[in-house]
């Protein structure tokens, strides 16, 4: 069933630029798809055969009825905006009730409210327990933990519950249909999820304007090697802004062996939309895959006087529209392979981390670092929730199915976890000197997000201030780190 109507899958809508501002400002990656496919309000009209004129009722015009559903779908989305004639006589209403603490005080006591919080609760300390025991080896109390989550996790659930669900029961082969059946959509699922839910965009915006910001004037040609191209969307922004500078990009997808969660994308595939996208807009572009230890010998065999090549090394990681996970072991190395390589030439590293993995080792027992993980998951739920109107709970399930769920894999959660206690001492410092981001770039990410009318906040860090950090609720989604 395709819950949206997309006849181009080429994605020149997520490409598309605006000609007279840098690529690389915030407008690059505004929400410009499907501003009006979340709600097609005639539609609605018509199909539930709604008329102005019923009898014996007021009538009401059509303007009139598309402010009330305008209204409707804001407060599902947490923006009260009440129709403009009753603004005045709602907001008088609202200021005296919320003066009155008896009445705050019976909102929150409702019985169906405490019953809620309770599963919530129950189901959030029974997963605490699971870790502990997995942990400890306690593989048989494991499993009746597992067993009991199951039995109160539900995908059309509360948070919590849909956590759970991808937790565990999406892994199991009697849930296996869903995921065939949100496959078939993953196209479209992946450009809504994309605009949508801006941590991936918010991680291609910053790490795409330090990379500008730091390339030197003289440079003929960027040279970006790329942790996991993927689909791609993260260069089409930057070879527009080389093409107006006048500078050629040389794209080099690392080719990784090892297990991964499967992927929606080829390698062809994106090569042949980033060419076509590159002739668009007139940028000279080379792309190529190759493995790591060929891209290491052929960068040590380069000479100096080529050296007006820059080096890109881009690591993208743990991102939700990248519906993929990868070993934190392959990362590291592709970590060390950077600091080894920019030690001798010119260039950047950019690592956009979605679950934060530097941040772990602060975590001093595998059930923290679960805990970590699993409020880290359920506030992308919340925020992938609060962004979606109630009534497209079954295109919120598909995209729960197709980009969270790869991620949320409990056996590898505990081997990332056993190789970052083997791997302390390497993950201290990546070796290289952060490179400050600039308050340019924090702005346009402030922006993106649209932080002043919502719950994402952006923030920097780091004792160089060189990591920026997407918050939902206080709770950190992504984290952009660059280094020179």
């Amino acid at each position: 069933m395709d819950f949206f109507d997309i006849d181009d899958h080429d994605f020149s809508s997520s490409f598309a630029s605006h000609e007279e501002s840098s690529a690389l400002s915030s407008n690059s990656y505004d929400q410009t798809m499907f501003q009006d496919e979340f709600l097609d309000l005639q539609n609605l009209c018509d199909e539930y055969h709604i008329s102005s004129s019923m009898e014996g009722l007021e009538t009401m015009s059509s303007a009139e009825f598309m402010e009330i559903c305008e209204w409707i779908n804001e407060t599902e989305d947490g923006n009260y905006r009440p129709p403009s004639g009753d603004r005045a006589e709602l907001s008088s209403c609202v200021s005296s009730e919320s003066a009155d603490d008896s009445v705050v005080g019976m909102s929150m006591s409702l019985p169906g409210t405490e019953i809620e919080l309770d599963d919530e609760l129950r189901l959030h300390h029974l997963l605490r327990a699971y870790a502990e025991a997995t942990e400890n080896g306690e593989k048989d109390l494991a499993d009746v933990l597992v067993k009991s989550a199951n039995e109160k996790s539900s995908a059309m659930g509360n948070t919590m519950e849909r956590v759970a669900f991808s937790l565990f029961q999406f892994k199991e082969k009697h849930t296996e249909y869903l995921r065939f059946e949100s496959i078939k959509n993953s196209i479209e699922a992946f450009m809504v999820f994309y605009q949508g839910l801006p941590v991936g965009r918010f991680a291609h915006l910053t790490a795409n304007s330090a990379i500008i910001e730091a390339m030197p004037s003289d440079v003929a040609e960027v040279h970006v090697i790329d942790f996991d191209m993927g689909e791609g969307i993260q260069w089409a922004a930057l070879m527009e802004d080389l093409s107006l500078k006048n500078k050629s990009l040389k794209l080099t997808s690392v080719k990784l062996g090892g297990e991964c969660t499967s992927s929606f994308w080829d390698f062809e595939e994106t090569k042949k939309r980033l060419q076509g996208h590159a002739k668009q807009y007139n940028c000279k572009l080379q792309i190529e895959e190759k493995n790591m230890e060929d891209l290491v010998n052929e960068l040590t065999r380069m000479k100096k006087r080529e050296g007006r090549k820059w080096l890109v090394f881009n690591c993208m990681v743990g991102l939700p529209h990248m519906a993929r996970r990868r070993p934190r072991s392959q990362v590291l190395q592709f970590l060390k392979v950077a600091k080894e390589l920019l030690s001798k030439f010119a260039g950047i590293l950019t690592l956009g981390d979605g679950e934060e993995g530097y941040g772990f080792n602060t975590c001093s027992s595998y059930q923290s670092f679960f805990d970590k993980l699993l409020r880290h998951y359920e506030a992308l739920f919340e925020s992938l929730e609060k962004n979606f109107p109630s009534y497209l709970g079954a295109a919120r399930t598909t995209i729960e199915g197709l980009f969270l769920a790869p991620f949320m894999s409990p056996l590898n959660w505990f081997q990332d976890w056993e190789e970052i206690m083997k791997c302390r001492d390497v993950q201290e410092g990546i070796g290289l000197e952060g490179r400050e981001l600039s308050k340019e770039s924090l702005a346009e990410a402030k922006e993106m997000v649209n932080e002043r009318e919502g719950p994402f906040k952006v923030r920097v860090e780091g004792y160089r201030e060189h990591e920026m950090v997407l918050e939902w609720k206080d709770t950190p989604l992504v984290r952009v780190s660059t280094w020179m």
